[in-house]
């Protein structure tokens, strides 16, 4: 043991630690040291500062496969002490959980022969003590098991399972069970085994998932049939915190195979919707995942008819995938299908068809849609709007625009008699007619901004300007010292007011700056053949305001400190209040730009669960 000293009225913190010779004869398996050496203290109070004992450090330096030349020194050291056996590090591992670890199995041999000669008198012997040795956990509530799982050496999980095959082990800290954590990381050995030996293997896993979630992500049909030879077909409606059932996770992942086999044990599944209303058929849909689909549509046609929580039905999801390189694929497989004639024309909550959706998206050309005979290209949303009007209010490609014109024009039995090129001048009338509406709004909109930033702008130049004439600290008549002549500032000398006088300067000339900005602009806007150089001048004066904002509460703050430097407690009250303007300003702009980050994010991983 050493102790360091800290300053002050501190206590003195203890440090274990071992010393060099003790340690690398830890390491190396060195028996005769410890047989040989004269300790001042027992064998068990030997510690690194992690609280790891000699067996911890022995068991850890091993490397794997030579452990039976050495096993001696584990039996020959608990022998001498054998009080190490359980006795657990910082993190409340244990030599057996160390050993599991890193699958020295002839190590847990000789602990468990420990053990049941009843060589710890803590733990007793017997069966009975063996199976509370292998039931302890660690801080984060591992058993030997999960170790042991977790960096996959089979042989120990044998050994530890036929040592105690009725313990069900429960969840870590992480929610993790062994028999999830083989599945989840498709170690399949290791999954067969846990459930042909364990009499009841417990199965959970994190966010609420089960072992077979993990098995249908992974698609492994061979692990999915033995959980449920295991534990029964109505783990398949177990659901995760998201309302997930496995089935769910096989759509998203892709995995037909696994789909095909769930629905043969349970079909109702294909009916059970998750926390936002969606099947595995519409994660199937959006993901673009055709081959999951048709097994769900073989086994379930009717599951089809199901909405989600916005209306949508499958051929929504299709039409909104995320996958271009099959969306038309999935939206095809649909069409085709001419049981699902009903899902072509069905409105969500906002009264869109599918139509409408492909309107709005950037998304492939989804020709097979816009060409079926019995989509209604006509169909009106709440806002009553069509198709192409729809597509009128998007930012879509010119190429876009013109196919779903050219093909609403054809259908709407309006202008069937007119040739190709009449019906692309109409289009491009109406595009343009939308672009001149977009150019007003945005006039009215920037001249609201201009007119609102003016005001602004004059506000701080009175401030600023006033707070410049009546001067903090006010002024001086006549002495004797040269530089207190009559009228002169008294906080002349003072640096706190020379920072005042600048900045408020800064933000009185910056002000001003925006100010003329905006009395030219519309004189420049006048020679201006669009609005951008309007715009251009309308963010540039934006910038002057906020610089002079910031620049005026710097000179509040500057001032403020300059008059009450004889109350240092209120001066610097002062100055912290109002240097959270800055910070308030930080947390804005960075929501600001989180906001953006989110946007971009959901608009990526839309409908995506994970």
């Amino acid at each position: 043991m050493s102790t360091t000293p800290l300053c002050g009225n501190r206590e003195a913190m203890t440090i274990t630690r071992m010393g060099p010779i003790l340690y690398n004869a830890a390491a190396q398996g060195n028996i005769m040291v410890f047989k040989n050496h004269k300790f001042k203290r027992p064998l068990e109070a030997l510690l690194t500062p992690n609280k790891n004992t000699i067996l911890h450090i022995f068991i850890t330096t091993l490397k794997t496969g030579i452990e039976s030349t050495e096993k001696n020194f584990v039996g020959d050291i608990l022998n001498m002490c054998p009080s190490l056996l359980c006795q657990v590090n910082v993190k409340d591992e244990t030599p057996l959980h160390i050993a599991a670890r890193y699958g020295h199995a002839n190590i847990i041999r000789v602990l468990i022969q420990q053990v049941r000669y009843g060589h710890n008198q803590d733990l007793g012997s017997g069966a009975e003590a063996i199976r509370e040795m292998l039931r302890m956990v660690t801080k984060e509530k591992d058993t030997a098991l999960h170790e042991a799982v977790r960096y996959n050496h089979f042989e120990v999980i044998k050994l530890l399972i036929k040592e105690d095959p009725d313990f069900s082990y429960s969840i870590n800290d992480v929610g993790e069970t062994p028999l999830y954590i083989a599945v989840e990381r498709d170690f399949e050995n290791l999954v067969l085994e846990i459930l042909n030996t364990c009499n009841s293997p417990a199965y959970d896993g994190p966010l609420g998932r089960t072992a077979l979630h993990a098995a249908a992500f992974r698609d492994n049909t061979v692990t999915i049939e033995a959980i449920l030879e295991k534990i029964g077909g109505a783990i398949t409606k177990n659901v995760d915190q998201e309302g997930w059932t496995p089935l769910h996770l096989a759509a998203y992942s892709g995995g037909w195979l696994s789909t095909k086999l769930l629905l043969e044990h349970d079909s109702e599944v294909a009916y059970i919707k998750d926390k936002k209303g969606r099947t595995a058929l519409h994660i199937a849909a959006h993901r673009g995942n055709n081959q999951v689909m048709k097994s769900i549509i073989d086994m379930c046609p009717d599951c089809c008819e199901l909405l989600d929580n916005r209306g949508w039905n499958a051929l929504h999801f299709a039409v909104e995938g995320d996958r271009p390189d099959s969306t038309e694929s999935t939206v095809e497989l649909i069409l085709e299908n001419s049981s699902l004639s009903n899902l072509l024309n069905e409105k969500d909550a906002e009264g869109n068809t599918p139509l409408h959706h492909y309107s709005l998206s950037s998304g492939p050309y989804l020709k097979d849609l816009i060409d079926h005979p019995r989509v209604d290209k006509m169909a009106f949303n709440k806002n009553n709007l069509n198709a192409y009007q729809v597509a009128l209010s998007a930012k879509l490609s010119t190429g876009k625009m013109m196919e779903i014109g050219l093909k609403f024009w054809s259908y709407s039995g309006r202008v069937l008699t007119e040739d190709e090129d009449k019906l692309k001048k109409i289009i491009q009338d109406d595009v343009k007619d939308m672009e001149n509406k977009r150019k007003a709004s945005r006039i009215v909109y920037m001249e609201k901004a201009a007119e609102t930033h003016l005001v602004v702008a004059a506000l701080i130049t009175t401030v600023t300007f006033a707070a410049a004439i009546t001067m903090p600290g006010g002024f001086v008549g006549t002495g004797d010292n040269p530089h207190d002549y009559e009228g002169s500032v008294v906080l002349t000398r003072n640096a706190a007011f020379k920072m005042f006088i600048i900045t408020d300067v800064i933000s009185l000339v910056l002000s001003c700056s925006a100010v003329v900005t905006h009395l030219l602009t519309s004189l420049l806007f006048k020679y201006s053949k669009s609005d951008e150089t309007r715009n251009i001048f309308l963010r540039l004066a934006y910038v002057f305001i906020l610089m002079a904002m910031g620049a005026m509460v710097l000179a509040f703050i500057t001032g403020a400190y300059a008059v009450l430097a004889h109350s240092l407690d209120l001066a610097i009250t002062t100055c912290v209040i109002g240097s959270c303007f800055f910070v308030i300003i930080s947390l804005i702009c960075g929501l600001y730009r989180k906001d953006l980050g989110l946007l971009y994010i959901v608009d990526k991983l839309k409908y995506i669960y994970s």
